[in-house]
């Protein structure tokens, strides 16, 4: 498997842990010190924060997530992918529908074992 395809299949067990809200699944591929950038929110760091953050989210709606690949860049053991990210959340108390969009960049570190753990999210929203 070559690095762009171990990246790739990095990011889709986030986005299939998102989508099944399996939040272990999603917590697996993060460093335990992750940082978490996203827009008009506070800086967090570490597993509990993307608990904190994506559990609430993954209760309250049905969520499907995509991310497109646009830029990779390889460091020796570090990997720095931007790109876009899309998908829909269907309220589950409402039924209303929202379909967040926008540009990302993940930094991603081999760690001890050789996996790719993210250690940097940084996101903004809107329009790609």
């Amino acid at each position: 498997m070559s690095k762009r395809e171990e990246i790739q299949a990095v990011i889709n067990i986030w986005n299939q842990g998102l989508d099944s809200g399996d939040i272990e699944a999603m917590i697996s591929t993060c460093h335990e010190r992750v940082l978490t950038v996203n827009e008009r929110q506070p800086v967090t760091v570490g597993i509990q924060a993307i608990r904190d953050k994506y559990i609430p989210r993954i209760e309250a709606a049905e969520i499907t997530s995509g991310y497109d690949i646009e830029e990779l860049q390889f460091f020796d053991d570090v990997a720095v992918v931007s790109g876009r990210f899309y998908g829909t959340m269907k309220m589950r108390d409402t039924g209303k529908e929202r379909s967040p969009e926008g540009r990302l960049v993940i930094v991603y570190k081999r760690d001890e074992t050789g996996a790719w753990k993210m250690v940097l999210d940084i996101d903004n929203n809107g329009p790609a």
